[in-house]
């Protein structure tokens, strides 16, 4: 325990000195670029070690660091999950994809290579699957092997390998491939092993190689382009390779030539220069201070072209050297800047971790020895997703999912958040056996990698085996709308199947293992689609034939659209150019609509039959999208309607959810009145679809409540839009409506001048102050009538009388019951006066109020 309290005293140390400390990388020029296209490079066909020579059928003598029995973190969690599940949890029983098609990329007669270090990337039209001793170009649609590149890799990368000594060979070894949407072009990443013929020994540092191409599709006719760098003093070995708009992210586990663990090292490559033909890497080296720092580090792809200039920020991430449960992060800045500098080492704390154990499977006669190699708890794929980074490895445990006394293998995962800032785990799971009896006998999940699509739907690819199961591939993941920390179809053992079906035993004579068991692989890979966003392809090992390996590809279909049920509106007319329509369904067991937005080849679209044009498909959410539609020569009738999203799975309503009617009236969907807070009343109202709508009287009345005649007036028209199947707003002001009670209606007018009113509405514009409401004549001068206004809070009797300046009346114009809270208006005609001042004087029970008025002739 006292040695444990000292190495958490000295990693914290370490840590405060490294603090807010930003390196800047060292720059080198990569060798100059070479080129030969794929047919140039076809013609190498030729072996480039001497027959039965395995690559790693020999041990490298590289001395890894010891990872078994690391320290754990202080208070870390011991669980299979975070957050923690809520109680009785029931994982959903759907896939969270379907297989589509698959095809074997590789087999251990054609690739003379132990272990094959599975790699593969989906491309527009084709798959690339590389490995240890073969790269091999499929069609994607078909899955056949279209003959276009097909080559061992020691061929393929021959311009830039390291010349071979006397009683030396070079070979190539721990292969990656990306194809780069934002670029469009295909990076292949490797490095070279030059060993003493004879031992196998290490005999020179070795070489990291690049390949590019000039396109997104591989022809006869691609340009590649070839570069390295040249390591002066040590080994690089496991390379990893993340991609992003700006550089290639290579890091490197570095060995003396003795194959001693020396430290850790990451490569940012510009990416401009390499295209330009003029490769520079910026190189950070010592990644490991003291115990701390990422073991293994992964380079980081992310997808986002918007993650470029100064403030962009590429990342590299691997599990922590000194302790278990800890991953380390580095960010680097302006990554395509001269220079990009890189942050100090960030931690990032998990639940439990351990090592892996040896892999039983069923038919294994090596005993101890012939067991599979999972090698430690390193990481084996990195990507980054809406600012969320997602990574995978394996790790022991046991029965429950937790890491004491591990005796079989999980599958890890994580999603971690807040990158720019303090990172942390946002979710975490492990696919692992919860069967019993808790012994080493159950299914082993290992070498995995996770990717998550545009949807937010994630793939765990993975091998798996057990004493009593053969050695297949296994996929499996989760919706974006899952329990978060969980995975479909797992936790779970034999019962789960894989998506092959070994039925041989693995006991290779040409790999006999050893004390750490047979070597099985290095990597794995799930890609997403670079034409939908949402299709996911995974390349997994497995036991293709007795004593034999395989390496099989599988597409992973995203769910499919959801099925339109409703059309808003539901009716449209004929004859419409541009007529809006929206599409909703229910979203069930992660079915949804989608788009993947700019920069992708495919999007998503719809059709309906009899004619109907769909101008534009607008992307709303899973469950909704707008269609605009021609209707033009359209016939009446019910139409159902298709939508198909990227990936080519459509979604058809099961009746005619749309109708097109020429008869179609003007559907008024809303409408409403507000008091404006300086006086008047506010009347707006909604059109969804019109039909030869000419326009809209508004029409008023005051006390509509208490009115025995009604005498509605017209006070204003609004001009219609004729025909339209899009929602249209409409407004009117009625600055007249000062207090009292009002009430209004629309009389919307066809062209042919039928007609028809709307709902009555009803408001309040306020009460009349003091009770009583004598107006200003208006207009004032007049010439020859004006209209006078009054009102009264209460029902009474009310006298409004004109008076000339001598005092003399000339005309009452009211005399009677004025009831209370309505409005008068009165016209007062003075075409046989003459000009001069007037009087008005309006008399009630209780009051009596003057005001005077000019004619003018």
């Amino acid at each position: 325990m006292k040695k444990y309290i000292l190495l958490f005293l000295l990693v914290s140390i370490l840590n405060f000195i490294s603090l807010g400390q930003e390196l800047i990388g060292e720059r080198i020029n990569c060798a100059p670029i070479v080129t030969a296209t794929t047919a140039e490079l076809m013609q190498h066909w030729a072996n480039y070690y001497p027959p039965g020579y395995l690559k790693r059928n020999f041990d490298l003598g590289l001395q890894e660091p010891d990872r078994e029995n690391l320290p754990q973190p202080e208070g870390v969690i011991d669980k299979p999950q975070w957050p923690p599940l809520p109680e009785n949890y029931q994982a959903p029983a759907f896939a969270p994809q379907t297989l589509g098609i698959s095809f074997t990329g590789a087999v251990l007669s054609d690739a003379n290579a132990f272990p094959p270090d599975v790699m593969g990337a989906a491309g527009p039209t084709q798959y690339e699957v590389f490995v240890n001793g073969r790269l091999r170009s499929f069609n994607k649609a078909t899955g056949v092997a279209d003959g276009i590149l097909n080559a061992n890799p020691n061929a393929f990368f021959s311009l830039v390998t390291t010349p071979p000594g006397t009683g030396q060979i070079t070979f190539t070894s721990d292969p990656n491939v990306r194809y780069d949407r934002l670029s469009g072009r295909w990076f292949l990443t490797i490095i070279d092993v030059t060993v003493v013929q004879a031992t196998g020994a290490i005999a020179v540092p070795n070489r990291v190689l690049i390949a590019m191409s000039d396109g997104s599709t591989i022809t006869a006719g691609t340009v590649w382009s070839f570069t390295y760098y040249q390591n002066p003093t040590y080994f690089d070995d496991y390379p990893s390779l993340g991609i992003d708009a700006n550089a290639l992210y290579i890091g490197t586990d570095k060995f003396s030539i003795a194959g001693a663990f020396n430290n850790t090292k990451a490569y940012v490559f510009n990416k401009a220069s390499i295209i330009s033909g003029s490769p520079t890497v910026y190189i950070f080296d010592n990644l490991i201070s003291g115990i701390t720092g990422p073991f293994a580090p992964r380079g980081v792809d992310n997808y986002d072209p918007n993650n470029t200039g100064s403030s962009a920020i590429g990342y590299f991430i691997g599990v922590n050297n000194g302790t278990y449960s800890t991953l380390m992060l580095r960010r680097v800045t302006n990554p395509a800047g001269s220079p990009p500098t890189m942050s100090s080492n960030i931690s990032i704390t998990t639940n439990t971790t351990t090592g892996p154990v040896k892999v039983p499977h069923l038919g294994n006669t090596g005993g101890n020895n012939g067991r599979l190699d999972a090698l430690d708890d390193r990481l084996y794929a990195a990507h980054l997703r809406n600012g969320r980074l997602w990574t995978a490895h394996n790790i022991g445990v046991n029965s429950s999912g937790t890491t004491t006394s591990a005796n079989r293998n999980g599958s890890r995962w994580y999603e971690i958040q807040n990158l720019t800032g303090t990172p942390s785990i946002y979710q975490q799971g492990t696919m692992y056996d919860n069967s019993t009896p808790n012994d080493v006998n159950q299914r082993n999940y290992w070498i995995p990698t996770v990717m998550v699509s545009g949807q937010g739907h994630a793939a765990l690819g993975c091998s798996i085996a057990g004493s009593n199961e053969r050695i297949n591939c296994f996929t499996t993941g989760r919706l974006a709308g899952d329990a978060l920390g969980t995975l479909r179809d797992g936790p779970g053992g034999a019962s789960l199947p894989g998506y092959t079906s070994s039925s041989t035993a693995y006991n290779p004579p040409s790999n006999p293992g050893g004390t750490n068991g047979r070597r099985w692989g290095d990597y794995s890979y799930v890609s997403l689609d670079p034409n939908d966003d949402m299709t996911m392809w995974t390349a997994q090992e497995f036991c293709d034939a007795t004593n034999s390996w395989g390496v099989r590809v599988v597409q992973l279909k995203a769910p499919p659209p959801v099925t339109p049920t409703t059309a808003t509106p539901n009716a449209i007319a004929p004859n419409q150019t541009s007529v809006n329509v929206v599409i909703t369904g229910t979203v069930v067991n992660g079915s949804g609509f989608f788009d993947p937005g700019t920069g992708f080849p495919n999007h998503i679209s719809a059709s309906l039959p009899g004619g109907i044009v769909v101008n534009s498909t607008i992307f709303n959410s899973p469950a909704q999208v707008t269609l605009n539609l021609n209707t033009t020569g359209v016939a009446d009738g019910s139409y159902t309607v298709t939508v198909t999203n990227p990936d080519g799975q459509s979604a058809t309503s099961a009746t005619g959810i749309l109708q097109i009617d020429h008869n179609l009236p003007v559907e008024l969907s809303s409408f409403t009145a507000k008091v404006l807070q300086n006086g008047g009343i506010q009347l707006d109202w909604r059109t969804e679809t019109e039909v030869n709508n000419f326009g809209f009287d508004v029409e008023r009345l005051q006390n509509y409540k208490n009115e025995k005649i009604q005498d509605w007036e017209k006070i204003g028209f609004i001009e219609g839009h004729g025909n339209s199947n899009s929602p249209k707003e409409y407004s009117f002001e009625d600055k007249n409506a000062q207090y009292g009670s009002y009430a209004y209606r629309l009389k919307q007018i066809d062209t042919d001048g039928s007609f028809e009113y709307s709902n009555v509405i009803e408001v309040d514009a306020g009460k009349i102050p003091d009770g009583f409401v004598l107006e200003q004549n208006y207009p004032n001068p007049f010439n020859p009538s004006t209209k006078i206004k009054f009102a009264l809070a209460e029902t009474q009797n009310a006298e409004l009388k004109i008076f000339d300046v001598l005092g003399n009346e000339v005309i009452t114009l009211f005399n009677g019951v004025a009831e209370g809270g309505k409005v008068y208006e009165k016209e007062f005609d003075a075409v046989n006066l003459s000009s001069g001042i007037y009087f008005y004087r309006l008399a009630t029970d209780n009051r009596v109020e003057n005001r005077k008025m000019l004619l003018i002739k």
